[in-house]
């Protein structure tokens, strides 16, 4: 027999399951009841487990083989952003001289940072991806840091290093150092919590870092219920992925355990519902919070794509695609008419205490819910009905749920992926609260023990290991599959001693990445699942007694109480205007930067970077009052002497460094160098290509404090390229010359170089690269100053535009929940000189390095329909399409460089980049037509081209080039 227990904030819900009758008209259901969950969460769990032994008498407690919780607790703690379960954390980051403008909590929203928020520390430390460290850690340095950090009474620790899942060792060194200054510290190290991706890696490690001392009292205090009810089963909970971990495991890594309720009750509503073969919408109420999510027609939770945001924070947990909002039965409703809210604070667990219908005096949904029944006539026989009858007017009722309403829709638009209707539905405790009928929905169903779905799904699990690392493979010395065999044995005794069933383990997940510009370096990731022989699966031992009152003293302090919670009124994107000012510069805001990364990125053809780093740090200077501003090219000449001095920049190196080791003073360094070198300053800038990162890697430098200088809207390749020598002004400089010397670039760990002078720019492009996995595998890149007749002749004009007109086609799509129209909207935004090439999954993806780049080339294949494949080879960025049937027969090549070719996520309308390709995901591929700087000349062919890529096939354009309209054309007064 298997229990499932959901243990809410408000509810705690439990299920007795029989696994042999699954298919009975009782889905193997033998028990199940509510309880309300009590101060002390043991309690309820005690209460609850006991009544499904008294409701079904017949089952002996030695036929349990497991317990399996699942709990909102800990996100529910970070959602409410609540000071009493939350710990101040003091964040200690081993980075070394880069990521210092990209500080922690930047991409927090302001109330979550004002409770966790405790202290930072930058300190030496992290290593380059080759394995050589930045700096080593220095113990003093820690121990300074570490008392400072004392001293404020923090005692929750969040420790953070570049490259640390790769080489763990500092990270663990100065876990020690803290445990020896404060024994009883708790310390999150980020190397256990996440992969590759630096500020979403440090992003979960702060949260989990947050909850450490919340999830020891309700783990512990989950333990000792089940050993206080006689029964010696193991202790699991579920994780985001639909797996279980062990409690033990669950002690230090709590956060896995975020958006695991959601993804149980979508499970359990499929199975109760017997949605499979269709799409639907599971909306799960609970006293607290909303979740909402798309059931695929698998009846699994859609995935997020790479990253997963969970109260307002970006992570790179590959979650449940879920959105959570602050509706639940025990929500808290304030106002009237049109200023009625509900939520985002709830009376949780208390509810039974401060609710109307059950003797309280605070106004919750649940109240307005039942009052509302009432008034139609009907009965929710919840609490005491008369406390509400006759206490609010219908036309109050009516603003409530018009207010619920609206809420439950507009979250519900956001999750389709087309605006068609469909099935909706309702499970949870808290489900009585949604409409009968809602715009967007087909149907509104609930099904039976829909108050319990969540526990249904929890009752039933496996068990899986995850393991990713780094690896350099010298030549001679072992190969890739060597490698992955190791890392599945390593899995194989990681997952066995979590008692994984050996005959049944499963390997789901394979990747071997190479990394751009790391000779012989791989990334190895490799996921197996197993069922669980539940006789060996680890225990979690208490002492009797050790956390009697464990929880008793989690009184919740509603952030509400403590700070103005005015909702922010929602921004319509199909109206926003850019700030043009008197003198035509278009100041930027952080809507703009918004378009421009998710532009940017689109423009990216697979490669550059992705920019979010880039736009958090320029976003941070807007919110110390810097100013960032773009400029016309026929403007360029008022802020010029002579004939200009005009400079275009960027990054240089591999997009997996970029995405781990974060931004620094590398390009500040380069500029100093290049203006001291010529003797004199630039007086404008210019992104060398606005595909991915570069596109905003500009304004970096470009700040009112930084060198308070115009960016220009151009660039010179209109979108991403993996060579420097693969750029317009390259094209428009005769043969045999070169372009690009002198150049400067710097690693901004106090090494640089100059190129004084090269026979060529494809040489001084080999040089370069040559010099890179000596430098950390990035550097920031000055190139030589260009005159303004030589930017208006050979730069690519409104490049930066053309980001922005992208990336707010993206947005509006979203908000208009027009999901299925994103490759509509995005074509229209570039005057529709585009097609829409493919839509489909991936089902393969192939990664080798040659010469510095990543080579390989990504597989998707039609969802529905012939099934056709198409196939996109890559170098750094996607270099041509090519289509077959389903035989592989009638092969064609259907676009090629130097044609823009954008695979985009059918989810999020975000460009998905090379090194984000993996296995299942719904995808739509793109083909933009270039600049003509590319198409009019045979050298811009040819280099620009599939020549460029030594390919022997010709370039046959899709489409013909329309020039961008500039936005402060469009929007100047």
């Amino acid at each position: 027999m298997l229990i499932g227990v959901d243990v809410g904030g408000t509810n705690t819900d439990s299920v007795l399951i029989d696994p042999t009758k699954i298919n009975t008209d009782s889905h193997g259901v033998l028990a199940w009841n509510k309880m309300v969950t009590s101060a002390e969460v043991s309690d309820s769990i005690q209460k609850g487990i006991s009544k499904l032994f008294v409701d079904h008498k017949n089952v002996d407690k030695k036929d349990v083989a497991s317990v399996t919780i699942g709990t909102t607790h800990f996100i529910n703690a970070v959602v409410e952003q609540d000071r009493a379960r939350l710990d101040k954390v003091a964040v200690l980051r081993l980075c070394g001289p880069y990521s210092r403008h990209v500080y922690p909590f930047s991409d927090f929203p302001s109330g979550l940072t004002a409770v966790i928020k405790g202290y930072i520390g930058y300190l030496n430390g992290g290593f380059h991806v080759d394995g050589n460290e930045i700096q080593p850690v220095k113990k003093e340095e820690v121990l300074e840091h570490v008392r400072k950090a004392k001293e404020l009474g923090i005692t929750s620790f969040a420790v953070i290093g570049i490259f640390s899942h790769m080489k763990p060792e500092q990270e663990e060194l100065v876990k020690e150092i803290i445990l020896e200054e404060i024994p009883h510290a708790k310390v999150s190290v980020s190397h256990q919590v996440s992969g590759i991706g630096f500020l979403e890696r440090e992003n979960a490690t702060i949260l989990n870092a947050s909850i450490l001392h919340f999830a020891e009292k309700i783990i512990s205090s989950f333990a000792n219920a089940i050993k206080k009810l006689g029964l010696s089963c193991p202790v699991f909970l579920t994780q985001n992925d639909g797996t279980i971990l062990s409690a033990a495991e669950a002690l230090s890594l709590p956060i896995r355990t975020f958006s695991s309720g959601a993804t149980n009750s979508m499970r359990g509503a499929s199975f109760l519902a017997k949605t499979h073969g269709k799409s639907a919408i599971v909306l799960d109420v609970g006293g607290t919070t909303t979740d909402v999510g798309l059931l695929l027609s698998t009846g699994f939770p859609r995935q997020s794509s790479s990253y997963s945001i969970v109260g307002g924070v970006k992570m790179n947990f590959s979650m449940p695609h879920v959105e959570s909002i602050g509706l639940g039965g025990g929500s808290l409703v304030r106002g009237a008419g049109d200023a009625l809210t509900i939520g985002p604070d709830s009376t949780g667990s208390e509810i039974v205490k401060r609710a109307l219908v059950f003797g309280g005096s605070d106004v919750t949904a649940t109240d307005c819910a039942v009052a509302a029944e009432l008034l139609q006539g009907g009965s929710l026989e919840i609490g005491t009905v008369s406390h509400v009858k006759d206490k609010f007017s219908p036309e109050y009722l009516a603003a409530f749920q018009k207010r619920a309403k609206v809420m439950v829709e507009k979250a519900i638009d956001r999750m389709k992926t087309s605006p068609d209707d469909i099935t909706v539905l309702a499970v949870g405790g808290g489900s009585f609260i949604v409409p009968e009928h809602l715009d967007g929905a087909s149907a509104v169903i609930r099904p039976p023990f829909y108050s319990v779905a969540n526990a249904i799904g929890a009752a039933m699990g496996k068990v899986s290991v995850e393991i990713s690392e780094i690896k350099l493979l010298a030549p001679g010395t072992t190969s890739k599959e060597e490698v992955l065999e190791k890392l599945r044995k390593k899995a194989i005794e990681k997952i066995l001693a979590k008692g994984g069933l050996e005959d049944t383990i499963e390997t789901v997940f394979v990747s071997t990445d190479a990394i751009p510009y790391v000779p012989n370096t791989f990334e190895f990731v490799i996921k197996i699942v197993a069922d669980v022989d539940y006789s060996k699966a680890p225990k979690l031992e208490v002492d009797e007694g050790q956390f009697e009152s464990g929880t008793r003293d989690i009184v919740k302090k509603s952030l509400y109480e403590e700070t103005n919670t005015a909702v922010e009124e929602e921004i319509d994107y199909t109206t926003y205007r850019p700030t043009i000012n008197k003198d035509r510069q278009w100041v930027l805001s952080e809507v703009d930067l918004d378009f421009l990364a998710i532009g940017a990125y689109i423009l990216g053809c697979g490669g550059g970077g992705n920019p979010y780093s880039y736009m958090l740090e320029v976003r941070n200077y807007l919110r110390q009052g810097d100013t960032v501003t773009v400029v016309d090219l026929e403007d360029a000449h008022r802020y010029i002497k002579g004939e200009g001095s005009i400079v275009g920049v960027c990054y240089a190196g591999s997009p997996t460094v970029s995405h781990e080791q974060m931004l620094g003073e590398a390009l500040m360094e380069s500029y100093d160098i290049m203006a001291k070198y010529i003797n004199r300053k630039p007086e404008l800038l210019f992104p060398i290509e606005i595909g991915g990162g570069n596109g905003l890697c500009t304004f970096q430098i470009s700040a009112s404090s930084r060198l308070n200088l115009p960016v220009v809207d151009c660039d010179t390749m209109g979108r991403a390229y993996p060579t420097h020598w693969q750029t317009t002004p390259v094209v428009c400089t005769p043969e045999g010359e070169c372009f690009y010397a002198p150049m400067v670039f710097a690693n901004g760990n106090g090494n640089s170089v100059i190129m004084a002078s090269s026979k060529s720019d494809l040489l001084l492009e080999k040089t370069m690269r040559a010099s890179l996995a000596e430098l950390g595998s990035k550097v920031g890149v000055v190139n030589p100053p260009m005159s303004l007749k030589d930017v208006e002749e050979k730069n690519i004009h409104g490049s930066i535009s053309l980001a922005w007109r992208i990336g707010r086609a993206v947005k509006i799509a979203r908000q208009k929940a027009e999901i299925d129209k994103l490759p509509q909207r995005i074509l229209e935004s570039v005057n529709n000189t585009g097609k829409l090439l493919f839509s489909g999954k991936i089902v393969d993806v192939e990664r080798k390095l040659f010469k510095g780049h990543a080579w390989g080339e990504v597989v998707i294949e039609e969802v529905d329909g012939a099934r056709r494949k198409m196939t996109i080879p890559f170098k750094n960025e996607n270099i041509y399409c090519k289509t077959t049937d389903a035989d592989g027969t009638n092969e064609e090549i259907v676009c090629s460089v130097p044609d823009l070719i954008a695979v985009v996520d059918a989810a999020t309308g975000e460009a998905v980049g090379t090194s984000d390709y993996r296995y299942g995901l719904l995808v739509f591929v793109l083909g933009i037509a270039p600049s003509n700087k590319w198409t009019d000349t045979e050298r811009g062919v040819r280099i620009g081209g599939p020549a460029g890529f030594d390919l022997d096939f010709e370039y046959k354009p899709i489409s013909t080039y329309s020039k961008p309209m500039s936005v402060i054309q469009e929007y100047a007064y």
